[in-house]
């Protein structure tokens, strides 16, 4: 699997993350992901682990109700949600 920051996302997709980061008081980052083939993913993999660390934030440490709200917004908007200090 490859994730990395999700790019392109339209209004409502910005917006609804937007809501979710003030509804929780965290910073929430989105990353897109999608699966390779073995193959393929393990070139960029060892590409990747080369470049170091793209996202240098530490992960926040939101409460089970939190990530209960992260969790159905991941499932809504098809990406993967992360809460991290800012």
């Amino acid at each position: 699997m490859l994730c990395d920051i999700a790019r392109n996302l339209v209004e409502d997709q910005l917006q609804t993350i937007k809501a979710l980061e003030d509804d929780l008081g965290l910073t929430i980052v989105a990353f897109s992901c999608r699966s390779l083939d073995p193959a393929r993913e393990e070139r960029l993999s060892a590409l990747m682990e080369e470049l170091g660390p793209l996202l240098q934030a530490e992960p926040a440490e939101p409460s089970e109700a939190q990530l209960g709200r992260i969790r159905e917004t991941e499932e809504t908007m098809g990406l993967s949600l992360v809460a991290v200090r800012a």
